[in-house]
């Protein structure tokens, strides 16, 4: 089975939901746009963003107006996360699982799948928005999520 980390909801109206987080990452939010979408006043239109990429997973706020706590902690700009690790948006907490729960329960990451090319060093994303093509951004200057 693929290496996938799973978002599984734990508190408010997504409590009980399994979300997968593909490869290249998922955006959290009030907006329709989102992979994740919470109807929540105390949820930004685009909150958060998971970014998945070579076995790595990073918790991004994305200017989020009440933000976004990993584990109790504000988070700002990027953080990277681990399997067990909480998330907290407004009234609505993730935890962060792997796709094969049989494994994490026994204390065994399933082995990554052997398929696969490198595409080089894993780094960080930048926090710097003028990184970023300048095609990525609509027209009132917010950031468009091409994943969901």
């Amino acid at each position: 089975m693929a290496d996938v980390p799973v978002l599984v909801c734990t508190a408010g109206e997504l409590s009980g939901k399994r979300i997968p987080v593909p490869e290249g990452g998922i955006g959290i939010g009030r907006s329709p746009e989102n992979a994740v979408v919470i109807h929540d006043e105390g949820v930004s239109r685009y909150h958060a963003r998971l970014l998945f990429e070579n076995g790595s997973l990073w918790l991004q706020d994305a200017g989020s107006r009440n933000g976004v706590f990993v584990n109790g902690a504000r988070v700002t700009g990027h953080k990277a996360l681990k399997v067990g690790d909480s998330m907290t948006i407004a009234e609505h907490t993730f935890e962060l699982r792997w796709q094969d729960e049989d494994s994490i329960e026994a204390g065994v990451r399933p082995a990554p799948p052997t398929n696969t090319r490198s595409l080089g060093p894993t780094r960080a994303p930048s926090s710097d928005p003028t990184d970023a093509d300048d095609a990525s951004k609509s027209k009132r200057g917010r950031w468009f999520w091409p994943f969901s």
